[in-house]
């Protein structure tokens, strides 16, 4: 039995069809068209991008959204938006129109509200409407160059034409040295420091919202396989093979792949640290504070975090499935068999109490009976006598005994104590980074210990990501460790990655 699943067009064709089935059926145009359009995209705006918000509980919402609407309806004689905010937020996460997802969190049980893919572009089109100061055209010409330079210098350029474009750029480097050695005044005017720091924002922004599109994406593929199972009728092992080729498909996707490499830079240390030291040595520049003040994008790391860490738990819940699945039909293969065996004994205690008449009073399916006849027997043969008379001697067997006594003991609160002391000097590492600053050489036996420590402690987990770690025993023999990535993290930082 095999599974079919939908692809979804990368780059819909702009037609006349197209645009009809858009307009009639796509959530953000039917947002536009709405008559309270501006009171709910105003909300939106308020509750969330103002302030780079990605999700809310029902709490924290609902007291915006009544807060908002007062001060709306102080705007009129009589009240325009009479109906209470509760109304209204279950009018935007009704399933017809799709404005707000609801779902419950693992840890919680209040609902969590965030916006789904088409409101967010449809926030970032009408927050584009609006005239700016000026349009940043030259720090864009600079990143399509830059972006064509380094396309072109990873895929067509010889190994010639790459040294000479790095010697260029070294070139220029150095003159820029000199110049600045020269005390020649080389940096950004008041013009060019907003440019750049638009197109942080916008990119920023943009990022941002590609979380809900990314989420979309691999929650509507979870939902096929979802699907799949439920509708499955064939054997096990062919549902499980089709899944795992499902989980493959996605995690070697172009959007797997660059999500899976944009995950491995948020779990890089000293990337992670560059980011934050730039994202506070922004707003040591005085413009940059004028024009930002309530720093929107300070927290980004917090952001970006929270964002990947929701995207990666939908790509889990795969595996999820799959243990659900395995356990859901092992409890009915055992169901049915119980009911079997309970209708064999019903019959065997009925056929007890009436002993049949008939010759023939009960069948088994595909069983057939083989009778054996006494002339298909062997002849008796008779076994052969073992002669002892040979004299027996005791063999002496030497063994070394020394290495009962030659226990490994491995320190647990000392290990404990080194991860402590890294946490102090960095918000987060993995095992493999511990290991390089306290290098494990007692073997297989501490990093079993690292494992148990990092599995009894709340800010440490593990990841699908494999990671080689050397370890060195104490006879000197190093040995190489290929095994999930484990992360340890401080606790103010992980409570912000959620």
């Amino acid at each position: 039995m095999s599974y079919t699943f939908t692809k979804r067009n990368r780059e819909p064709i702009v037609t006349y069809d197209y645009l009809k089935n858009l307009k009639n059926n796509h959530t953000a145009i039917q947002l536009i068209n709405a008559d309270n359009f501006p009171m709910i995209a105003g909300f939106f705006y308020h509750a969330f991008k103002s302030t780079q918000t990605q999700s809310l509980n029902e709490s924290t919402i609902l007291t915006k959204l009544d807060d908002y609407l007062y001060l709306l309806n102080q705007g009129y004689e009589e009240i325009k938006y009479p109906k209470k905010a509760k109304e209204y937020l279950d009018d935007f996460s009704h399933q017809n129109r799709g404005y707000l997802r609801k779902y419950y969190a693992y840890e919680s049980d209040e609902p969590i509200y965030e916006l789904t893919p088409d409101i967010e572009k449809l926030l970032e089109w009408t927050e584009g409407l609006a005239k700016q100061e000026f349009v940043a055209t030259e720090s864009k010409v600079k990143t399509i160059m830059n972006l064509l330079k380094e396309l072109e210098f990873e895929t067509n350029l010889s190994e010639e034409e790459r040294v000479s474009v790095l010697e260029a750029q070294k070139r220029t480097i150095d003159k820029e040295i000199e110049s600045i050695q020269s005390s020649q005044d080389l940096r950004f005017d008041e013009r060019k420091i907003k440019e750049h720091f638009m197109q942080i924002q916008k990119n920023s922004s943009e990022l941002l919202s590609d979380f809900r599109q990314i989420e979309y994406n691999f929650r509507a593929l979870n939902h096929e396989a979802k699907e799949a199972i439920a509708n499955a009728t064939s054997a096990k092992g062919e549902v499980l093979e089709e899944i795992f080729k499902i989980e493959d498909d996605i995690r070697h996707s172009n959007q797997g792949e660059s999500f899976y490499a944009f995950w491995d830079f948020l779990m890089d240390v000293n990337q992670i640290e560059e980011l934050d030291r730039l994202l506070i040595n922004l707003y040591n520049i005085p413009l940059i504070e004028q024009m930002d003040s309530s720093r929107k994008i300070e927290n980004l790391k917090y952001s970006l975090l929270s964002g990947g860490e929701k995207s990666h738990k939908v790509l889990t819940k795969l595996i999820e499935q799959l243990r659900r699945f395995i356990d859901d039909k092992l409890w009915v293969e055992n169901r049915r068999i119980l009911e079997l065996a309970g209708s064999i004994e019903k019959s065997a205690m009925e056929i007890k109490e009436k002993p049949p008449t008939q010759r023939e009073f009960f069948s088994i399916d595909g069983v057939k009976i083989v009778v054996e006849s006494i002339a298909s027997k062997e002849l008796f043969i008779p076994t052969a006598k073992e002669s002892f008379e040979h004299e027996i001697k005791d063999d002496i067997l030497e063994m070394d005994l020394t290495k009962l006594y030659a226990q490994v003991y491995v320190d647990e609160s000392l290990l404990h104590q080194n991860i402590k002391k890294l946490l102090q000097q960095r918000s987060q590492f993995t095992l493999k980074e511990l290991g390089a600053v306290y290098p494990i050489k007692k073997g297989l036996s501490e990093l079993v210990v690292y494992l148990k420590i990092a599995q009894n402690m709340q800010n440490a987990y593990i990841e699908m990501q494999k990671d080689t770690i050397m370890v060195e025993d104490e006879d000197k023999n190093r040995k190489r460790v290929i095994m999930n990535r484990v992360v340890f993290v401080q606790k103010g930082e992980r409570n912000g990655a959620k």
